[in-house]
Parts: C-alpha cells; structure tokens; sequence
C-alpha cells in the first residue's frame, strides 16, 4: 500500500529488519525468536502516513504476528502554531488464535518555537483483546527540543480504559552522528496496573544503536524492558534484539530538478516538512537560496561555503525562506535544518558521504 503512493508523494522510505530476539515476559515465560518486520513511511506536503509489520517465530513454538498504520493531516502555521489530525489502527494474531487491535483518533495542537515544540493533544477509540472490547480516552502533553547534538522529547499521557485509570510518563533522547545513531528510552506509569498480566514493574527503560555499514546497509541492536500494555493485553517484559537493516529511500524530484535526490531522515512528530529547495544566480559573484517550507518557523542552512557556520534564512512570507550569499562558481557540500532540528540533505541535490561519515548535499553552481 505505502509503494504505491510513491510517486505522488513527497517522500518515501521503507526498511526491512531480519534478525534475532531473546526475551523475558510475564516474569515467567524465557524464549529466543527469530523476527522479520518492516517499516514504510511516505511525507506529503502537510500530511504523512506510517506502516509497520513484524512477524516474529518463537524458538519455544508458535508465533506472533503485528502491525498498524498511523498517519497525520497538519494544518498551516498561524502565528507558531498549527493543529495536527491523526488516526492509528493496529493489532494482532497469534498462532494460538488470539487477537488483538486498537482504533484511536487524535487531535493535537502545536505552539512550535525556534528551539522546539510544545503540544498538546486528546484521543478517543477502541481497544478490543481476550474477547472483550473497550472503549479508550486518553490525553498527551509533551514538549520536543534539541540539545546540543540530542533530540529530547517528554510526554505525559493520562489514558482510560473502561474503570482502568493510568498515566504513561516518557522521556526520549535521540542521537546521530556520522553514520551511528542511538536513541534512549525511560518510562513510568502513575495509576492503576493489571496484575495478572506478570511483569508489574511500573518503570521502563531501552536503548536502540543503528550503525550503518553501506548507505542502505546498517546493523540494529537494541534491549531494554517494556511496560504491560493495558490497551491490548500485552504482559511487560524485558529484551535483546540484534538484526540486519536494509534500507531504501526515493524523495520526489522538483519539476526543475535533474540531479538524482537523495532520502531524508523521517521527520519527527509534528516536524515541518522541507517542500522545496532551488537556487538561483542572483549576481556574477552571488547565489540566492530559497527553501520552502510551510510549517516552519526557522530554516538555516550550513555549508562548506559559510566554513560550516549555521546560517538564518529570513522569511519571505507564506512559508517561504530565502537568502543570498556570495559564491563562486563551483561545488560545494551544504545541509538545512527546519525549527533546530537535524541537518538534512536538501531535496533536489545529489546526496554524498563527507570525510566524518555524515551525509551532505553536492551544490553545483554554473
């Protein structure tokens, strides 16, 4: 379904991850698995779509199979802020017949600044496991920022399902650097737990490191404790996955555009999407950039040419920002980031390896 929607898309991207799991859960239950599961993701101008997958074949017998599909509508910025609609359906089958699945629609509101984003949401949907189905109401209020070379995200997510009142409190800290990123996870839960699921530990914490090997190629580990999902009956536990990512991307190429595009990195929840990017020679001695971007509040661009010095773009109005800086004719190596976050490859320019192990954009200017 996500491959077909490539070529009208902004963005497309898909991995598959094949690889191997040991894990507790239940407090009683010790198996290994071998785990297949893939990810796609495709990023309209204002909206995106996410699907997941992954069947897992339990070296004790038997096997699971999830998945669920979430996407989002964002409105134009006004004044900072924009409204978020999203949906998320997913669930799941077992070999011994259950079943699980979730239904839920959200409504957050964005208050987006230059270094970061707060917000605020609320959902409603249905929740159905062990032949029983509930109905779910549940509340977020989070707050995104980078920090030095750290994406930090917190969330409180107050959830009700039928008389079962809880809160989830989580923190996640992102990293990248070079072809490694690692991303960090810790959680608790104030309110009420289901006991005879096992695994009542009302605190979580996992640690996930990609290395990339090839520009498609990464290995993935990762381990940690998961809480009980009340949601879907699922019993917490505790795990070590280790497994071979294969990766692909395809960005849509501007109508001016004849250099092969290069994918970028999925934006983060509520980020603006970079819609276009183009230059154009506004002197013999001067290059205008212009990136659009509607949903932003701040763009800036990096390069070899500014001896990788952060450089504003100033805004243009309706969600365009522009700057004219003196270049030579040449080549040059040059990233954007959006609202402080992670510097990308700006879409319409060929994308390269620098001497760090990063990945940058190729400028020619003629």
């Amino acid at each position: 379904m996500v491959s077909a929607q490539v070529a009208h898309g902004q963005r497309a991207e898909g991995t598959i991850d094949l690889g191997a799991m040991a894990l507790r859960y239940a407090d009683t239950v010790d198996t290994g698995a071998g785990v297949l599961s893939a990810h796609g993701l495709v990023d309209w101008t204002r909206a995106d779509a996410d699907a997941f997958g992954t069947f897992s074949q339990f070296s004790s017998g038997g096997w699971s199979s999830q998945g669920a599909l979430s996407a989002s509508f964002f409105s134009p910025a006004v004044r900072r802020n924009l409204i978020e609609l999203a949906g998320f359906d997913g669930g799941s089958v077992h070999q011994d017949g259950a079943r699980t699945g979730e239904v839920v629609a959200n409504i957050r509101f964005h208050n987006v600044h230059d270094w970061g984003d707060f917000f605020v949401g609320a959902g409603a949907g249905r929740t159905s496991f062990g032949g029983n189905s509930n109905n779910m109401v549940l509340g977020e209020v989070g707050v995104a920022t980078h920090l030095q070379n750290v994406d930090a995200t917190f969330v409180v997510s107050p959830v009700a399902v039928d008389s079962l009142r809880y809160a989830d409190n989580q923190l996640t800290l992102f990293w990248a650097r070079g072809g490694l990123t690692v991303q960090g996870l810790l959680g608790f839960r104030a309110g009420d737990q289901i006991d005879e699921l096992g695994a009542t530990a009302r605190t979580w914490g996992s640690v996930s490191a990609v290395a990339w090997l090839r520009p498609y190629i990464a290995a993935v580990l990762s381990g940690g404790t998961y809480p009980i999902d009340p949601t879907q009956g699922f019993p917490g536990g505790r795990f070590l996955s280790a497994s071979i990512r294969l990766s692909r991307g395809v960005e849509r190429q501007s109508p001016t555009s004849t250099t092969t595009v290069a994918p970028a990195p999925a934006p983060t929840e509520g980020a603006p999407v970079v819609e276009r990017f183009t230059w154009q020679r506004s002197g013999a001695h001067s290059v205008t950039l212009r990136v659009d971007a509607s949903r932003a509040v701040k763009v800036e661009v990096t390069g070899d040419f500014t001896s990788w010095t952060p450089v504003t773009l100033p805004s243009a109005g309706k969600g365009t920002w522009t700057v004219t800086l003196p270049l030579e004719p040449g080549k040059y190596q040059m990233n954007l980031r959006v609202n402080g976050g992670k510097w990308i490859v700006p879409p319409g320019l060929l994308a390269m390896s620098d001497e760090f192990g990063g990945t940058v954009g190729l400028l020619i200017v003629e």
